[in-house]
This record gives structure tokens, C-alpha cells and sequence, in this order.
């Protein structure tokens, strides 16, 4: 699964009737014992569950759930159903948190999942679960609509006002993954090129996405989501690089000061690295990219240093060319990018004294000079 969906299963597997009471455990189970046991134990944990259930020792949404979660889907959601209908205590969170974690199992949490014929009445529980002021149900059911509703959906604009206002509110209550959805949902979607062209007054910058971002990090310390938290955070942080990346390559060749762009960059490049945690192979992706973007944005200022020196115009002019081959299309290059990388890099080498009082180059530039040297 994506690092995004993991989180979203292990979301709803960790909200989908945590038991506390060792003993229950031991008759009923959890999740993990579920998906875990063999045909005899899960015999076994049913007839404890159905005795209970029949006692009233336990809600009928620990059989749904069990039910749900062992592949007889339909019983399950029927009795889940019932409990709604006959108005039991929390037979709505019971729904609503065991359809999330169905669809997410069988990979049907996303768009389409509008077209299941349990979808209306999932909603339905998940909105209850707001009015009854259940544990994350602001957040819950925020990531649902965010999931099912694209910007493509004729309904997104009629729905988007009440996600920023679900998510305003479990923000505020610092709900799980409540802050870390939202910038995802700012950056993905509502700062997006196709929903700004759209001229929507619920378009976002995606500046927007950063305090988000931050307090996400705080929310989810010590969480199985903390390392998720701070990937999307130097995740944010590139993709902000590479924008003023982008923003260098239109203003290259009018020749423009880059002092002010330069220095929020080098900014944005250090916050990255303060909220890097590089334990897994998502970390190492995230930090990559970010040391990519740099080194390259930090070649751009030196190309345009050069530039100025007629020996090395077209030599620099050529990198940049090929730093972005879809900004310019029409280029007409003559020497290779690497050829061009490793002359920029030769001369820096020799001049990097006099070089550096023009540009803080970062250590991401150095990194990539050793490479283009080793290659050399």
C-alpha cells in the first residue's frame, strides 16, 4: 500500500473497537487476533461474541464488527444496520468505523466507493457520529469525504465548505490525523493548478498547508502516524523548493535578482531538514527529493553567475535548458547536461571563495558536486 493508505488502515484498524479489558480480549479478541487466527479460533471467538451478545453482556456491533472483518461482509453489515435502526448505544460509530475499514480492506475507499450500495448509509452513521460528539468523528469523517469526493465530482463545490469546516473543528481538537489530512487535502487538492483555474472561492495557497503540516507533527508524536507526520511535512517543504525552482528558470534569461528568492529558499530547504526523521525507505524518498531540488536550484544561481562571463554563457545557459525540458521546449541544445554540470563544477571548485559571497550553497549542492566529481 501507499505510506498514505497504510495510514489510513492502520487508522481505522486502530478506531475499530479497541478493547481494553484483558479478559474480553482473551473471549472476543481484537482486529489483529481476527485477521490473525486460524477457522478453529475464529469458531471459537464467534460463539463467545454471539454468547455475549445474546446475554447483553455486549452491543450486537462487536458480531457486525467480527463479521465484517472475517469476510461475511453482508450478515455483518445487516446486523450493524439493525443496531442503528434500534437506536443501540454507539451503533453508529460501530458502522461507521467498520464500513471505513471494509472499503479500505478491499480497496474501495476512494471515489467510486459512491456507487456501493452501503455508501449512503455510511455517510449517514459518520455524520451521527458528529452530532453525537463521538471520539475523532470530525476527522473521520473529514479523510471519508476527502477520499470519496474529488474536484472532478459535480458535488465536490456543493461539499468542500463542510470538509474545511470538519476539518477546522478537529484541528482545533487536535483529532487524530485530523492535521495531517488537512495539509494534505490544501496541498493535493485545494491549492492544486486545476481547482485555482476553476475560480472557486475555496481555493487555497499552498502556503496554507504548512501550519497544518507543523502541528501535525506535534499531534502524531509518539503515534504509529508520528513518522508519516513528519515525511509529509519535508515532503511539503520540496515541493516548495521545487517551485521556486521553477520560478528561477522564468526569471534566468531576463536576467533577474534572485537575492530575496534565494535566501526563503535556503530557508524552506533547512526547515526540511529540521523535521527530517530518516529511519525508513519513505524518509529516504522525501529527503532525495529535497536534496535534488536544491542542488539543482543552487546550480541555476550559479549558472546565472556564470552567465555574466562570456565563456561560460552558453555552457550555462545549456543547463538550464535541460534542468526542465518540458519549460523549455523549443531549446536548442548543444552540449549535454552532465558536460555542462561538469564544467560549472570544475570552475566552482577553483572559485568557490570568491563564488560564495554571492550565494549560500547548500550542503546539497556540495553533495552533488562530489558525485558529478566521482563521475569525472
Amino acid at each position: 500500500m501507499m505510506n498514505s493508505e497504510v495510514c489510513r488502515h492502520e487508522f481505522f484498524k486502530k478506531i475499530l473497537g479497541g478493547i481494553n479489558n484483558n479478559n474480553a480480549k482473551n473471549l472476543y479478541g481484537t482486529v489483529e487476533d481476527w485477521e490473525a487466527a486460524s477457522p478453529s479460533e475464529l469458531k471459537k471467538y464467534k460463539e463467545n461474541i454471539a454468547q455475549a451478545v445474546k446475554a447483553k453482556h455486549i452491543t450486537p456491533g462487536m458480531l457486525g464488527r467480527f463479521l465484517v472483518v472475517t469476510g461475511d461482509a453482508e450478515e455483518g453489515e445487516r446486523i450493524l444496520n439493525n443496531a442503528v435502526q434500534d437506536g443501540v448505544e454507539n451503533a453508529e460509530k460501530d458502522y461507521s468505523d467498520t464500513l471505513a475499514y471494509y472499503y479500505v480492506q478491499k480497496g474501495k475507499y476512494n471515489t467510486a466507493v459512491k456507487q456501493d450500495k452501503w455508501f449512503n448509509k455510511w455517510i449517514n452513521a459518520s455524520e451521527k457520529c458528529v452530532e453525537q460528539g463521538q471520539k475523532n468523528a470530525e476527522s473521520s469523517l473529514a479523510n471519508i469525504y476527502t477520499t470519496c469526493y474529488g474536484i472532478n465530482d459535480s458535488e465536490f463545490e456543493n461539499i468542500v465548505g463542510r470538509i474545511v469546516d470538519l476539518f477546522e473543528v478537529a484541528t482545533t481538537k487536535h483529532q487524530s490525523m485530523a492535521a495531517l489530512n488537512y495539509g494534505r487535502f490544501i496541498e493535493s487538492t485545494l491549492s492544486s493548478d486545476d481547482y485555482r483555474r476553476r475560480n472557486t472561492p475555496n481555493y487555497r495557497s499552498l502556503q496554507d498547508a504548512e501550519i497544518y503540516f507543523i502541528q501535525a507533527v506535534k499531534d502524531e508524536k509518539g503515534t504509529q502516524f508520528e513518522e508519516s507526520a513528519h515525511n509529509s511535512l519535508v515532503s511539503f517543504y520540496s515541493s516548495l523548493v521545487n517551485i521556486r525552482l521553477h520560478e528561477i528558470l522564468d526569471s534566468y534569461f531576463k536576467e533577474e535578482e534572485f537575492s530575496t528568492t534565494s535566501k526563503e529558499t535556503v530557508s524552506i530547504y533547512q526547515n526540511g531538514l529540521k523535521y527530517l526523521k530518516q529511519k525508513d525507505e519513505v524518509s529516504k524518498a522525501v529527503k532525495k527529493s529535497l536534496d535534488n531540488y536544491m542542488a539543482h536550484f543552487d546550480f541555476v544561481i550559479l549558472a546565472s553567475i556564470l552567465r555574466k562571463n562570456k565563456d561560460f554563457k552558453e555552457i550555462a545557459d545549456n543547463y538550464v535548458w535541460q534542468v526542465s525540458k518540458k519549460h523549455f521546449p523549443n531549446a536548442h541544445v548543444t552540449i549535454p547536461k552532465d558536460e555542462c554540470l561538469t564544467e560549472m563544477t570544475t570552475y566552482f571548485m577553483g572559485n568557490e571563495d570568491e563564488l560564495i559571497k554571492e550565494h549560500n550553497f547548500s550542503q546539497a549542492f556540495y553533495d552533488f558536486i562530489e558525485k558529478i566529481l566521482a563521475k569525472a
